[in-house]
């Protein structure tokens, strides 16, 4: 159990990691054309190789754990956190595409209407997954 804990940490924090930085690239760059293009293709790149593996990292030794012991009202509440945060980010991923496909066809309008959409759904990812670590953090010291 202290493997898959040491995993699901690690994978936990490689993905909020992907997180804050897509977020910093995202807000920095200039509205112009080329930048939405390279902003778009950097982060398909981004989850691609690094955040899709995390947070299935995440799905997988969270899943192995909760097999093992018994769930408590609030671990399960963190579950639900976890779960809603990797739900909304497989979303995020579908938008990404549907971004990163509008940005090589220059459709910008179609690309800041999936921009906007795709920001407010990571504020869930980002907020469902600071509230399971919160859980997550709280119930290992109780422990």
């Amino acid at each position: 159990m202290t493997l898959l804990l040491f995993l699901h940490i690690v994978g936990v924090s490689v993905w909020l990691g992907c997180i804050l930085v897509e977020a910093v690239y995202e807000h920095s760059i200039d509205t112009s054309p080329a930048m939405r293009r390279f902003v778009s293709a950097l982060h398909w790149t981004t989850d691609r190789w690094i955040e899709i593996p995390a947070f299935l990292g995440v799905l997988v030794t969270g899943g192995l754990m909760a097999a093992h012991v018994p769930v408590t009202p609030l671990l399960a509440v963190k579950i639900g956190f976890g779960l809603l945060a990797i739900s909304a980010n497989a979303v995020c991923v579908g938008l990404v595409l549907r971004r990163l496909r509008h940005a090589e066809t220059g459709d910008f309008a179609a690309w800041a209407a999936v921009d906007h959409l795709q920001h407010k759904i990571g504020a869930v990812v980002l907020l469902a997954l600071l509230a399971a670590l919160g859980i997550g953090g709280y119930l290992f010291a109780a422990g």
